[in-house]
């Protein structure tokens, strides 16, 4: 059941959330991160299930629109043309307050995720937290984790399973494991049998010579689209706290997460495949946490975690507990 948040705001909550309940009509603005935008897209599509029109707002789910054939996507809305365009819908929606911007400046009926739930603690899982929330509160009935993906024609799902996807950026440095750990995971991977591949955007390309200077090879698209065809013929993927990382869930790819945050890691780790999540055996507080657990956690542990993870969803294929 997902976790309501007490206190005085709990009544104008009620009645927003009430707003999203009694809404045919609904629009759905996502926030500039990957990660929310698959997450919410949860809840889009089991509004859509449950019989709502809902429009997604959000240019990463609308560079994977393909992907998504059953819900109607397009780009990011500019807050200029707001008032207008959210003038035709029931209730608008987004997961973040005040993020991309404020919805009570442009419609009557507005919903913010957020404002109804933890955003993070121990006990529960990000995604199946969404999915709770739809039946327990919004009663949608038939809701899922799923959130309508769909892969595109001619793809076959982790046709390469020795291949290992890895991501070792992030939206900020801090998320970021040591590059130099990057590398020598690679180069253990490698003599292990198995074929790492790291993803960069091209913008990241010259900051990660080092993987190229020790022979690792790098998948480079600006195709948000690419990616995730490629991700999903991998067999793994491995990388720090990310959107990328939820993309790579959400294609059906076991996943391993790198952080220094477990408590958050735990209840944001991508949801929809099996996923573990792994970081040093200890963590000091505050800012010394962000600086040390780069290099406290270790390529041997980060391995020694990705055969756990190989041991459970091989376990899971063949259907053994």
């Amino acid at each position: 059941m997902a976790t309501l948040l007490s206190g005085t705001s709990r009544y104008l909550a009620a009645e927003h959330q009430q707003h999203l309940r009694q809404a045919t009509r609904v629009a759905i603005l996502m926030a500039p991160r990957l990660g929310d935008t698959l997450l919410m897209m949860t809840m889009a599509q089991n509004l859509a299930i449950n019989g709502r029109n809902v429009t997604v707002f959000g240019d990463y789910v609308y560079q994977l629109r393909a992907w998504f054939p059953d819900i109607d996507v397009r780009p990011s809305l500019p807050e200029s043309e707001a008032a207008q365009a959210l003038s035709e819908y029931d209730c608008v929606a987004q997961m973040h307050v005040g993020w991309p911007y404020a919805l009570h400046n442009y419609a009557r009926r507005y919903f913010y995720y957020d404002a109804h739930v933890v955003i993070t603690g121990r006990g529960f899982v990000k995604l199946n937290q969404i999915r709770d929330y739809c039946i327990d509160q919004l009663g949608l009935k038939n809701s899922e984790v799923g959130n309508g993906l769909v892969p595109l024609n001619g793809l076959r799902h982790r046709q390469y399973a020795r291949r290992v996807a890895v991501h070792p950026s992030s939206s900020s440095e801090q998320r970021c494991w040591a590059a130099s750990h990057f590398v020598e995971l690679g180069l253990r991977l490698k003599r292990a049998g198995y074929d790492p591949v790291y993803i960069l955007a091209g913008h990241e390309r010259g900051q990660w010579r080092c993987l190229e200077e020790n022979g690792l090879a790098v998948f480079q698209s600006e195709s948000l689209s690419d990616v995730a065809k490629f991700i999903h013929e991998c067999g793994w993927f491995i990388g720090n706290e990310s959107g990328i990382g939820h993309l790579a869930s959400n294609l059906g790819i076991p996943t391993l997460t790198v952080t220094g945050r477990p408590t958050r890691t735990r209840a944001w780790r991508p949801g929809w495949a099996p996923s573990h999540i792994v970081y040093p055996a200890y963590i000091p507080g505050g800012r010394w946490r962000d600086l040390l657990w780069r290099r406290w956690l270790r390529p041997g542990q980060v391995l020694t975690a990705f055969r756990r993870l190989m041991i459970q969803y091989e376990r899971q294929a063949s259907g053994q507990r």
